[in-house]
């Protein structure tokens, strides 16, 4: 910021643990304030279940950059927000500082980080009746108390006794090492969305091109498309049932009452997702094996054994 610029308007972080007490002190402490309100907490609700996203850090990446929109949003409209979020790695909060200053060169960040004492904090825990305890008691170990280099003006530490400011001296290697970890972590995302939409291409493609097709029952073997295959009487994906799920796979002449899938689901004593390799003889296991890995499977004949 140039000397002598004035701030716009600011973003207030309210960050802490879970159960740290964050929505409580927004409501005390920034009461009556005409200002922009968001919390992560909606976010990732919203994305949990909307069931758009996979994996767990997928959802909140998601979450976040929801949020993030949100906060441009309200800067972008000339509001104060108030932003309430867990944020306890450098690496977090450098993401939404580096956006925000891409276009807002003049805004002012203030971060208020709640430490509630044990007691204090046990107490919040039990009135929420929160379970996994001891998950969030170690995340509260691995908070990253804020510093001044990640680009706040003020920062504040939020205890039973009252509100402190504490500027600690600059450092700035926390930054560099937070965009390092950004960085790397964007790459994998990126080349796991690579990866996902080659997957997709392969699978809409399983609907007109040809591939093998293999009866677990009599062992037969076609090189034929889905429609040819469906024509032909044949009980496989992505006509009959979902690739690389656990399913019948035979040819118009054999019953799906002989297939690994219909022994498994008719017997009850073990649920079809908690097949293990260890349960099945060698036929079995060569079916198993070959829907797990399915389409990729497919588009080569396999080698049989002599």
């Amino acid at each position: 910021m140039h000397k002598g610029a004035k701030f716009m308007n600011t973003v207030y972080f309210v960050i802490g643990a879970v159960a740290a007490g964050k929505t409580y002190f927004i409501e005390h402490n920034f009461k009556g304030k005409d200002a922009n309100f968001i919390d992560i907490y909606n976010h990732q609700q919203k994305i949990y279940d909307s069931r758009e996203c996979g994996d767990e850090f997928k959802c909140l990446y998601k979450a976040n950059t929801l949020l993030l929109n949100d906060i441009l949003k309200g800067l972008r409209q000339g509001r104060d927000v108030v932003v309430e979020h867990t944020l306890y790695k450098a690496k977090r909060r450098i993401a939404y500082i580096d956006e925000i200053r891409k276009e807002f060169v003049n805004v002012k960040l203030e971060v208020y980080v709640l430490n509630p004492s044990e007691s204090r904090w046990n107490l919040n825990i039990k009135s929420r009746q929160l379970e996994n305890i001891d998950g969030i008691k170690s995340l509260r170990n691995q908070i990253e108390f804020p510093n001044p280099a990640e680009g706040f003006f003020k920062i504040y530490n939020v205890t039973d006794d009252g509100i402190f400011l504490k500027m600690e001296l600059p450092k700035p290697e926390i930054v560099e090492k937070a965009r390092k970890e950004l960085a790397e972590e964007t790459q994998r995302i990126n080349k796991d969305n690579e990866r996902h939409e080659k997957h997709r291409l392969l699978l809409e493609s399983m609907n007109t091109r040809p591939f093998w097709h293999y009866c677990e029952v009599c062992g037969k073997r076609e090189y034929i498309t889905a429609d040819e295959a469906y024509n032909a009487g044949w009980n496989y994906p992505p006509k009959i049932g979902t690739l690389g799920l656990l399913g019948s796979r035979t040819c118009g002449q054999c019953s799906v009452t002989a297939t690994l899938f219909w022994r498994f689901h008719q017997s009850k004593s073990i649920p079809i997702y908690a097949i293990k390799p260890s349960m099945l003889e060698y036929d079995d296991l060569v079916t198993w094996m070959r829907i797990k890995t399915e389409p990729e499977s497919l588009l080569e004949q396999e080698k049989t054994e002599n």
